[in-house]
């Protein structure tokens, strides 16, 4: 049976497992499973994060007083720049943020739960990347990164791989600073203060109250020297204190209210339901062919043959490669993916195919084991019909020889 099944239908097994896989993985699968994870990527930040807000350009002495005040738990200051990063040989411009704050880091999106990947050990020069700083420089963990601060360039290592932070285009990475590169950054600022900070509230109501009446951004607060009287300064003062900020601070809870969370889970069910249906349709088309019943009808049931063996050897084989081709194409297309891919956004879906080839091949094992004994007792019924002509043959010859026993001398002098 197995040698029949190679040369009758291992082919069009192959084609049949390549089209379902391809297909399934292809055009419904993965673009459910991408669209789950772009949901994820722009959720994670504002759920996976302790970040209540992002405020603009605090001054120092704003970072130090603020924290206990206001509904205000934690914050974490920096300075950010969008400047020309080195690693592994390439060049790309990427948003920088900079901190001397080591305690805080938590509450950030480089935080424990959108963690990836994080090196052994701890760099003295640490800077941490996300997903797709990574992904666009081919970086990974220990890996040099550098660029300028101060005027001139520094070198870091990558620390750990976080989830891609959606907050900025094409993600960001946060180098941790040490005191004197901090001090000589507020040196060249002409600015009092950090470039933003993030903001943990203890009470939300309150915080947002005083951060969308009462906050100003002291930091954008340049220093009196740089004015030519005092005149000048009062009305760039007057300028920040009376203007509202509101359009600056980013909200993370609204924003999270406003991101859309469709898993996409239909696409992966009509995927599915098409392989189990083109499955069940090949395997009846292929059991109804002529060549089949022919051979099965005239050279195997009648000799006692277990066809069956044949549409089991069938089945295995198309499970096996339908399902390894499918794990194949789905390991290629997921591996070349531009954006993270967390694997909450895999989950069940990526079963569903493999399930429902095996559900169709069990419906189709089915209906093959139906036309088998259909067969099966057509060739009996005709086995039967032969032996019961035989029988009445021999049963009317028996009986001429009865009525007619002259034929019997004649035969009989005819001989001698």
């Amino acid at each position: 049976m197995t040698g029949y099944w190679a040369r009758q239908r291992a082919v069009a097994t192959l084609i049949l497992s390549v089209v379902v896989a391809l297909a399934a993985s292809f055009l419904f699968v993965y673009p459910s499973i991408l669209q789950q994870a772009d949901n994820y990527n722009a959720q994670s930040i504002y759920k996976n994060t302790d970040i209540d807000f992002i405020v603009p350009e605090p001054s120092f002495e704003q970072v130090k007083e603020l924290p206990g005040t206001n509904g205000i738990d934690k914050i974490f200051p920096f300075f950010m720049t969008k400047t020309e990063v080195q690693v592994n040989g390439k060049s790309r411009t990427t948003t920088v943020l900079l901190s001397d704050d080591y305690n805080n880091i938590d509450v950030t999106m480089y935080n424990q739960m959108r963690l990836i990947e994080k090196a052994d050990s701890d760099f003295d020069n640490a800077v941490l990347a996300d997903w797709q700083f990574c992904q666009d420089t081919s970086a990974g963990i220990g890996d040099t990164v550098s660029f300028p601060i101060d005027g001139s360039n520094t070198e870091f290592r990558i620390g750990g791989i976080y989830e891609s932070n959606s907050i900025y285009d094409g993600g960001a990475i946060l180098a941790i600073i040490s005191n004197e590169q901090m001090e000589a950054i507020a040196k060249q600022s002409k600015n009092n203060g950090y470039s933003g900070m993030y903001v943990v509230a203890s009470d939300y109501t309150a915080c947002k109250a005083y951060l969308t009446s009462e906050y100003r951004p002291l930091g954008r607060l340049k220093d009196k020297s740089q004015f030519a009287d005092e005149s000048q300064y009062q009305v760039h003062y007057d300028a920040i204190m009376s203007s509202s900020f509101v359009n600056e601070i980013t909200d993370f809870r609204i924003r999270e209210e406003s991101l859309p969370r469709n898993s996409g889970i239909m696409m992966v069910l009509l995927g599915a339901l098409l392989a189990l249906v083109v499955i069940v349709v090949f395997n009846f088309l292929m059991a109804r062919r002529g060549c089949e019943r022919v051979y099965f009808t005239k050279h195997c049931i009648p000799k006692g043959l277990n066809v069956n063996s044949y549409y089991n050897t069938a089945s295995i084989s198309e499970i096996i490669l339908m399902i390894c081709l499918y794990g194949v194409f789905m390991a290629l297309r997921l591996k070349t993916s531009n954006q993270y891919i967390p694997k909450s956004a895999l989950g069940i879906k990526i079963a569903v195919v493999p399930a429902a080839i095996i559900i169709a091949e069990l419906i189709s094992g089915t209906m093959n084991r139906s036309m088998v004994s259909e067969i099966t007792r057509e060739v009996e019924l005709e086995a039967k019909r032969k032996k019961e002509e035989a029988r009445k043959v021999a049963a009317l010859t028996a009986h001429d020889n009865e009525e007619h026993p002259y034929n019997s001398d004649i035969e009989s002098v005819q001989e001698d």
